[in-house]
């Protein structure tokens, strides 16, 4: 295995060192190399050896008085420690890019989670999560020189790992200070109960869980509501939870664990508990979870400096001058040269300021002259959509609606082949439609968060093309705003 005639007799040397409760850390040799795949670790809870991966920091030899803050990273089901640095994932570039850019060096520990899930057995035949707490983590803080402490210890993983990424983090808010899961391998109840086929879902959740052989309401005992995120975000439970900074994200393209994440934010959002959420595109693959630590990591640094708020977004906006035309409208140059193909984009609002219409309006055209296309400004709280007439001829009509706009949009979807929302209020009754684009966008503290994920499972049941976005909500309300609409634009035409 690659490193490992090099490495092996450096952790082997680092495990037997008899080190003492000053975590007192022999360093490695001279031909020290960042990344070890096999480090060995026994474990008498679990009585076997093992082995974990690990990322050091470049300057672990050339600064030998640093200590280092550390972050757990747990991989997917069927997956291996190794895992976290294959091609998919490529943990350590990812890293060295990021530090390149400022991030501050930590330690990355990889354990081996086996199909655990990261917990205790039901049955109490396999007690992962007593080896983790009572065995690793001290193993790791006398044999590394980590900053041993909850304020400088954080934790995520990817789907099984998003899974032992929360749990760990729930049930030992003593141990880490900052959580954050990827693509959280968890199923709503209804997903729970009918998920099959039953010899699968045994060997996944109920031998772990309980209730092998059943399916429906049986499958919910209770030892699977006691590691179950849906039942844990409680009003009894937030003192403890809250010590937690979390943070989760998922791609828009799962085949069904968005439906999860989606629902545990609403229910968090519900309950007052703060957190970050992210929805963005992608599946269930490296490719999503390599971009994700591009926010994760640098999250995990602020919470280790003691940072209360978290304002990274990767979309700014760029708002150009520009020029309406008489009747507050903005044709492009291509649609004033009568090139076919025109798309009449209505974009409705419920009264926001002019000189904010005029922003967004140079946010959705700028660079796109050579489109040809006219922008319908409608303010709804001076007169109804019907009501609304324009001179302007399009075979091709675009509806953006913001906040409680959206309510008519909607209910007048018919007119439209691209509906775009972001952060709308919906009716209480809507079908989507199948020859129709969604969109659906707000930030993690949007106000109708609950129905734009209602919206995106609506269109996800009735395999309606769309697009979901949760991103980051910074700094004040109206540049939040106007990044909002640097995510839209892409998907006008």
């Amino acid at each position: 295995m690659k490193n490992n005639l090099l490495l092996l007799s450096c952790f082997l040397l680092l495990s037997s060192c008899g080190c003492s409760n000053q975590n007192q850390a022999v360093l490695p040799p001279a031909h020290f190399l960042r990344y070890a795949d096999a480090v060995p670790v026994r474990s008498e809870i679990l009585g076997q050896e093992h082995s974990m991966a690990v990322l050091l920091p470049e300057s672990y030899v050339s600064e030998p008085g640093k200590r280092y803050p550390v972050v757990y990273c747990l991989h997917g089901l069927g997956d291996e420690p190794t895992s976290w640095n294959d091609q998919w994932l490529a943990i350590e570039s990812t890293v060295k890019g990021l530090e390149a850019n400022g991030l501050e060096e930590m330690i990355y520990i990889f354990p081996q989670g086996f199909r655990t899930y990261y917990v205790n057995r039901y049955d109490g035949k396999y007690p992962y999560m007593d080896y983790f707490v009572k065995e690793l983590v001290p193993y790791v803080d006398k044999t590394y020189r980590t900053i041993a402490d909850r304020n400088h210890r954080a934790i995520t993983g990817y789907s099984m790992g998003g899974f032992g990424a929360w749990i760990l983090a729930a049930k030992h808010p003593e141990l880490f200070g900052a959580s954050a899961p990827l693509s959280i391998s968890m199923r709503t109840d209804q997903q729970y109960m009918t998920e099959g086929p039953q010899s699968g879902w045994d060997y996944q959740w109920g031998r772990i869980f309980g209730a092998s052989g059943l399916s429906g309401a049986a499958r919910l005992t209770d030892y699977y509501k006691e590691n179950c995120p849906f039942y844990q975000f409680t009003p009894e439970n937030k003192a403890q939870l809250s010590r937690v900074r979390w943070f989760f994200t998922c791609g828009d393209n799962e085949p069904q664990l968005l439906i999860g994440s989606d629902s545990l934010h609403v229910i968090m959002r519900d309950a007052g508990y703060d957190h970050e959420y992210r929805v963005t595109d992608g599946g269930h693959d490296g490719t999503f979870w390599r971009s994700a630590l591009r926010e994760v990591l640098p999250f995990f640094s602020s919470c280790f400096a003691g940072q209360t708020a978290w304002n990274m977004t990767f979309q700014t906006p760029s708002v150009p001058e520009i020029t309406l035309e008489a009747d507050g409208a903005f044709a492009s140059k291509a649609f004033k040269e009568g090139k076919d193909g025109a798309s009449a984009i209505w974009l409705c609002h419920n009264g926001l300021p002019a000189s904010r219409v005029k922003e967004i309006i140079s946010i959705l055209q700028r660079g796109r002259d050579q489109r040809s296309f006219v922008i319908l400004p409608c303010d709804l709280s001076v007169k109804p959509l019907g009501e609304w007439k324009w001179s302007y001829e399009a075979p091709k009509q675009v509806a953006i609606a913001i906040g409680d706009a959206g309510k008519a949009v909607m209910e007048a979807s018919s007119r439209f082949d691209r509906l775009l929302f972001e952060d709308a209020a919906l009716p209480e009754q809507y079908t989507v439609r199948g020859d129709a684009f969604y969109y659906i966008g707000l930030t993690d503290t949007g106000v109708h968060y609950r129905e734009m994920g209602d919206l995106y499972k609506a269109c996800k049941r009735a395999d309606v093309p769309f697009e979901y976005r949760v991103r980051n909500a910074v700094l004040d309300e109206g540049t939040s705003l106007l990044t909002g609409f640097e995510y839209l634009r892409q998907f006008i035409f």
